[in-house]
């Protein structure tokens, strides 16, 4: 993984690239849609925002915004030393 220039940015790339497909695709369903015709609304809006949503989340994610969201911190987790109780002598 050291050598890995992407490192943990990789699943946010994958979200941009996902929006990024998804938007084209909400765009090319409007180009081929008649004029006439009503092209199925509903599922061009839901291409379009939710290709631009996608590729929103990803930026902020990479810019490292998202980390307070557990599991989300790159793997960058500082070990915390536990604590421990002091024992008490139980006298008899």
């Amino acid at each position: 993984m050291e050598s890995d220039k992407a490192g943990s940015n990789r699943i946010w790339l994958g979200f941009i690239g996902g929006g990024m497909l998804a938007t084209a695709l909400g765009f090319c369903a409007l180009d081929l849609a008649p004029a006439q015709a009503s092209a199925p609304v509903f599922g061009v809006m839901l291409l379009l925002t939710g290709g631009m949503l996608s590729c929103m989340a990803g930026a902020v994610g990479m810019a490292g915004m998202l980390a307070w969201i557990p599991g989300m911190d790159g793997g960058q987790e500082q070990a915390r030393p536990q604590r421990r109780l002091p024992e008490r002598g139980l006298g008899k």
